[in-house]
């Protein structure tokens, strides 16, 4: 019989060489993703820098309002959590905000938005808050926001008047603008059925069970129990908008973090000196900026935001200030969407160190 000891040591190097593959495949995705993105851009027409003496024509003073509804964007959906959070547990509103902060870093440098799991690690407590539930929190959030954005583009499609004809292609590659509308009807159709199914479950949980069980029973009725076990802690999650205290403050914060990065959007649009977007055009740009977001991502959410940005400009802006003031509204919109999450998740983290229970000075560490 092999000794314990000798078990646990021999576990261990598993275990590690488990995380380095891990890691190791991690980075060559990331090194994939962020190269096939700069070939896109590339081949596409699209700077990655705005032109030169861009700085003369920049008005500070547009520019400044930019950067701070985009810090109050930030902040007003950390904080919005708040709601989601309360039917399950305490969670003291200052931690709120810091993992949030938190969160989205790890959500924004690390690759195919694996750092969605670090909410709930970090909320988890044994015998307390739980992390499947917290992970519900998070599907819920996500799907209320596809929801959210996917209707604020079809409405903002609706009332503004994009140019005519719309162009065949964005930049030089051939995509027409047309299939905006077509994508966002999709998104809509799949957030509003997401989230059906979650409801589903939540409401109506033995029924939804019992067809969950039936389906992948199929399969492996293991396996059908699991998942129905799963996905009925998952849907937890909506616990709050069954509680009017609730749902309404969080719907209400959720509308007025979006109508500042609306905003936030015009700003930038001044700014640049482009041509004016009005609020329904803004909130199209912002509609194909959120669907770009939701996508699986290189780290920095690298390609996706310069193309989405591209591809919502291109519905109103002429191409000629798409190539020129609108790269330098690409640039600067990425440059500080970056510095906000990292400066925010600094922050953040230098609270939670901070602001962690110390063992008293006579106490042992043993």
């Amino acid at each position: 019989m092999i000794p314990p000891e000798q078990s646990s040591n021999d576990a261990q190097p598993t275990t590690e060489g488990s995380k380095r593959n891990r890691n190791l495949r991690a980075a060559v995705a990331s090194v994939i993703l962020i190269g096939a993105f700069v070939w896109i851009l590339a081949r596409g027409g699209f700077p990655l820098l705005p032109p030169a003496g861009w700085t003369k024509s920049l008005k500070v003073g547009h520019f400044v309002a930019f950067c701070l509804a985009m810090v109050f964007n930030m902040l007003t959906r950390f904080a919005r959590c708040h709601f989601l959070y309360a039917p399950l547990g305490n969670v003291p509103f200052r931690r709120t905000l810091t993992i949030n902060a938190i969160g989205m870093a790890f959500i924004t440098y690390l690759p195919l938005r694996i750092g969605e799991m670090v909410r709930p690690a970090m909320l988890r407590e044994k015998g307390g808050l739980s992390g499947w539930a917290i992970t519900g929190t998070v599907g819920a959030e996500r799907i209320l926001d596809g929801i959210v954005f996917s209707g604020m583009l079809l409405l903002g499609l609706a009332i503004a008047t994009p140019q005519s004809p719309l162009p065949d292609h964005v930049g030089t590659l051939p995509v027409p603008v047309w299939v905006i509308p077509q994508t966002a009807r999709i998104a809509a159709l799949f957030f509003a059925g997401a989230f059906l199914v979650m409801a589903a479950f939540y409401w109506l949980r033995a029924t939804a069970r019992r067809i969950t069980e039936k389906v992948v029973g199929l399969v492996s009725k293991k396996l059908a129990t699991r998942v129905a076990d799963i996905v009925e802690r998952l849907s937890q999650g909506l616990s709050f908008l069954t509680n009017v205290r609730y749902s309404i403050p969080y719907l209400a914060v959720t509308c007025i973090s979006v109508g500042s990065q609306v905003w936030a959007l015009q700003q930038l649009g001044l700014a640049v000196s482009m041509p004016p977007l009005s609020f329904a055009q803004a909130t199209v740009v912002l509609g194909v900026l959120a669907l770009g977001f939701s996508a699986p991502n290189a780290p920095g959410f690298f390609g996706v935001v310069q193309l989405a940005l591209y591809a919502g400009l291109a519905t109103y802006i002429p191409p000629a200030h798409v190539a020129h003031e609108g790269a330098v509204f690409v640039f600067l919109f990425y440059s500080v969407y970056l510095a906000n999450v990292t400066l925010l998740g600094a922050a953040a983290m230098l609270v939670e160190f901070f602001s962690r229970p110390r063992l008293a000075s006579g106490a042992s560490t043993a």
